[in-house]
């Protein structure tokens, strides 16, 4: 479980380094103790196995003087010489009687036991002895069928100082349980004694096959261990672990190693320690208690002020204040201090935010969000629902250059002017200022009959010369927008409404105009086709449909304009008017014409490769002119084409900039491009301009062409456009071309390209391929369309 609490998580995080401390303290003792055990343990059976070895040895020797007298006895030698067995058998056993060794035999010169003959123990200590050139006794262990025995064996000379050898006087003494418990009786501490016998293998064993209280192969590890170092080590069994120590005896074998194992169990060894153990686990778990309990005071006198702390913070979030009473003289209290001082301040910063977020410093009127506040407040008390309100917006014209010519300060000081008349009228009205320009005004009750006749007298009361300082005074027009807010409509963003009533009024150049929903929908609707266009870009739903351009000269079609359509899957065909302009404010007209110049070029590569070699024309927007960097990602698609590309650019579009228009033109000219000006005679056409635009083609509005027929003043302003373009080295192509008469006359007039209904409509790139294999060189009558919605604008 986390654990969440401060003060819980001192008390665990001190009792556990206390713990730790302990429990390594501990540790260290235990060590200590059971390394002291096992030298104590070692010295006293060392000391045994010393005690062991010295007992055999006095055996040993008291044995082999008693055979060495016999084995000087001459009668003996003789005896054993001649292989007397009786005379040997007879003096054998008085010896062997006298020093009470348990078994007794004479070897003879062949090796073979001459007493004692057929005993197994025998024949395997003449094996033993077979092949020894020792003329000294021998003494040493033998194990033999799963028992051990000591052997002291004195050779028998055939005189004395000779180098021969007649035989051998063995003496034999069972290392069986009743000796090893004698022996251990003699030990200083009671440990257990054990003769093992290394294997072939290399394991130790005892003398019933294994050693009772150890493993045969740790144990192995263990006493190869011991002899090596002579020191005590820890040996595990059934019965535990227990301090052992080996020393290795002399064999009477050659190829056979016996060792004496004294073991001592680490429970017996440590039984003196249990008090001191016992004390330190006492003192660790009192220890242990004190260090939890302190730890508890510790973290409970730390944590108070952090709670209080933390109490006074929330109020503080919540706006309650935040002060905290801690009484110390250390970080605790400093800390309280500071905190204080810091919720004084905040709570000062936050008047400062509050009056500033709810007011306009440089009038001192409330502001929009205060203006908002108060209506809101207006719902909830229902003012709304009962006589209605009125909001009004008063919005000053040419604020912008008042401001420009006058300075800011005076902008402002007029605002507060017009303020100040405002409440004289309207002694109880709200009014606040919206925005720079645009003053709020709410009257209370109002119904909705009075709202537009009180906003027409407010307009003609400010619609005069206002005296704005003490020497100076100014014209002031203001434009007003209403909007009545009333219980069916209590949840509307009235504000909103009113400031789009006002934009209303200005669109429409009246002074006073109420709110118009439709308006507002058409609004609420552009807002929502433009996330459907940016949809459109990116799942690639536009598409291009060409129109053709008949070439009077060469009598067929040599062009064909790219016009973009959008076919929504719910509005069905949007306008081109309406979706282009929208990409043209949001910037997706960048996404639009890269998607149109990359669909032409692989148009155009296309009717090559089937064998026609046609034009195309595409409209490059004037807000796309001075992006440089998007030019030249234009040019760079456009070297991709396989034939002409003609941009069709708006005269208007270099007016607006002429210095950054005409460069970029010139930048697509240089390049290899076609420069066409598009729309000509509907921008105010500038003849200036005309003549510095590097243009190869001029297009004549389809408004002068559809009257061209029935208007003298149209034809003589096409016929004087085409003079004109001629003069300055364009050719010229005339929209909206849809009757035989108007292509005849434009033909008479000098026109270089026809472009219309009359020639074709619109089509889609697979209709396209086709109609120029059908297409006759004639053009037929075809009615008048209506002009409105036949205009297909494309980018």
């Amino acid at each position: 479980m986390v654990l969440k609490r401060l003060s819980t998580r001192l008390s665990a995080l001190y009792g556990a380094l206390f713990a730790f401390g302990l429990l390594m303290t501990a540790l260290a003792g235990y060590l200590s103790i059971v390394g002291n055990a096992r030298q104590t343990a070692q010295s006293e059976l060392q000391a045994a196995a010393r005690v062991f070895q010295r007992v055999w040895n006095d055996g040993a020797e008291v044995q082999a003087a008693g055979a060495l007298l016999l084995a000087h006895d001459d009668g003996f030698r003789k005896a054993l010489q001649n292989g007397d067995a009786d005379t040997v058998g007879g003096d054998f056993a008085v010896l062997q009687k006298r020093i009470k060794a348990d078994m007794g035999f004479v070897i003879g010169a062949d090796g073979q036991p001459m007493q004692g003959r057929g005993d197994p123990v025998a024949v395997a200590v003449a094996a033993a002895l077979q092949g020894a050139r020792d003329l000294h006794p021998r003494a040493g262990v033998l194990s033999f069928a799963s028992r051990a025995y000591q052997v002291v064996a004195v050779p028998v000379l055939r005189a004395v100082g000779a180098p021969d050898r007649l035989g051998w006087i063995v003496f034999v003494s069972q290392l069986d349980a009743v000796e090893m418990q004698r022996l251990q009786a003699l030990a200083p501490v009671p440990a257990t004694a054990t003769i093992l016998t290394q294997t072939q293998g290399g394991l130790w064993m005892d003398a019933a096959g294994s050693e009772r209280g150890a493993d045969a192969d740790s144990l192995s590890f263990f006493v190869d261990k011991s002899l090596r170092t002579r020191a005590a080590s820890l040996m595990s069994g059934r019965g535990g672990q227990a301090v052992g120590v080996a020393t290795q005896l002399d064999s009477l074998g050659g190829d056979q190693k016996n060792a004496l194992l004294l073991s001592y169990p680490l429970k017996a060894a440590l039984r003196a320690y249990r008090p001191a153990l016992s004390a330190l686990i006492a003192i660790g778990v009192l220890g242990l208690v004190f260090v939890v309990l302190t730890s508890l005071y510790l973290a409970r006198s730390l944590s108070r002020p952090i709670e209080a702390l933390t109490q006074a913070a929330l109020a503080l979030r919540e706006g309650r204040g935040g002060q905290i009473d801690i009484v110390a003289k250390d970080e605790m209290g400093e800390l309280a201090d500071a905190f204080n001082d810091m919720a004084a301040s905040i709570q000062e910063r936050e008047r400062d935010i509050t009056r500033l977020a709810k007011c306009d410093p440089a009038t001192g009127l409330p502001n929009r969000s205060a203006f908002e506040d108060h209506l809101q407040a207006l719902r909830d008390s229902g003012v709304a629902e009962q006589g209605g309100v009125a909001i009004v917006c008063i919005g000053v014209d040419r604020y912008a250059h008042i401001r420009a010519v006058w300075g800011v300060a005076y902008g402002h000081t007029l605002m507060a002017r017009v303020q100040d008349i405002l409440g004289g009228i309207f002694a109880k009205a709200y009014i606040a200022r919206l925005s720079g320009d645009t003053l709020g005004l709410c009257l209370t009750p109002c119904g909705a009959g009075q709202a537009l006749p009180l906003a027409r007298a407010i307009a003609a009361r400010l619609d005069k010369r206002i005296r704005v300082t003490d020497d100076q005074s100014l014209d002031v027009r203001v434009s007003l927008g209403v909007y009545h807010l009333a219980r069916s409509r209590a949840s509307d963003d009235c504000v909103e409404r009113a400031l789009i009533a006002l934009d209303q009024a200005r669109a429409a150049k009246v002074k006073v105009a109420s709110f118009d929903p439709r308006v507002y929908s058409e609004l609420a609707d552009t807002l929502l086709l433009t996330d459907q266009l940016h949809a459109a870009l990116q799942n690639h739903d536009m598409m291009v449909h060409y129109q053709p351009k008949f070439s009077y000269r060469e009598g067929r079609i040599t062009s064909a304009e790219a016009l973009v359509r959008w076919n929504h899957a719910e509005r069905g065909f949007v306008s081109p008017q309406r979706f282009v302009a929208i990409a043209e404010e949001t910037g997706a007209i960048r996404d639009l014409t890269l998607q149109v110049l990359q669909t032409c070029i692989d148009d155009q590569r296309r009717l090559k490769a089937e064998g026609f070699d046609l034009d195309i024309s595409i409209n490059y927007s004037g807000r796309l002119l001075s992006d440089e960097a998007f030019n030249q990602r234009a040019l760079r698609l456009c070297r991709q084409a396989v034939g002409r590309i003609c941009l069709e650019i708006t005269e208007t579009a270099v007016i607006d900039d002429p210095r950054i228009g005409l460069a970029a033109i010139n930048t697509f000219v240089e390049a290899g491009l076609e420069i066409s000006i598009d729309d000509f005679g509907t921008g105010l056409s500038s003849l200036a301009y005309l003549k510095q635009i590097p243009a190869h083609e001029l297009k004549i509005d389809r408004a002068f062409v559809m009257e061209i027929e029935s208007g003298q003043r149209d034809a003589l302003l096409v016929r004087s456009s085409i003079d004109l373009a001629h003069g300055l080295g364009m050719k010229v192509t005339a929209e909206g071309v849809e009757t035989r008469a108007a292509f005849t006359l434009l033909q008479a007039m000098g026109c270089d390209l026809a472009q219309g209904y009359g020639i074709a409509r619109p089509m889609p790139f697979e209709a396209l391929a086709p109609f120029l294999s059908d297409f006759n060189g004639v053009v037929s009558d075809v009615e008048r369309e209506p002009a409105v919605g036949e205009r297909r604008r494309a980018v």
